[in-house]
């Protein structure tokens, strides 16, 4: 028979995986970096866009499982309310991190657009 997790169990690997966000945070602003924009054909920046989609795709990866784990943590039962409370918290930062990896990506991309068009 396999036994449930708790709900203190949801939040221990939603605060994991709040921590290794920043790691893919740190990969989705690193992957957007251009040193010298001028070295490169616009072909060459055309062929890397399919790259950075996925960069931003595995880079919001991390802060929407944490935030699904921290989301299950919350309606866990039986309720406590320091663990709805710090769920709650847990799932707040990582919507903010899913949403800054989102709007990095998406800059990123679009930056790798605007070059790709100069030649």
């Amino acid at each position: 028979m396999v036994k449930r997790w708790s709900g203190n169990v949801w939040l221990g690997w939603a605060l994991l995986l709040l921590c290794l966000t920043l790691v893919s945070t740190f990969l989705a602003v690193v992957s957007g970096f251009v040193h010298d924009p001028n070295d490169n054909p616009g072909s060459y920046y055309h062929d890397k866009i399919p790259e950075r989609q996925w960069a931003m795709a595995l880079s919001m990866l991390l802060p929407t499982m944490s935030a699904a784990a921290a989301g299950v943590s919350i309606f866990a039962r039986p309720r406590a309310l320091t663990r709805i409370a710090a769920g709650v918290t847990v799932l707040l930062l990582a919507i903010a991190a899913s949403w800054f990896c989102w709007a990095v990506g998406i800059d990123t991309i679009e930056h790798f657009e605007r070059l790709a068009r100069y030649e």
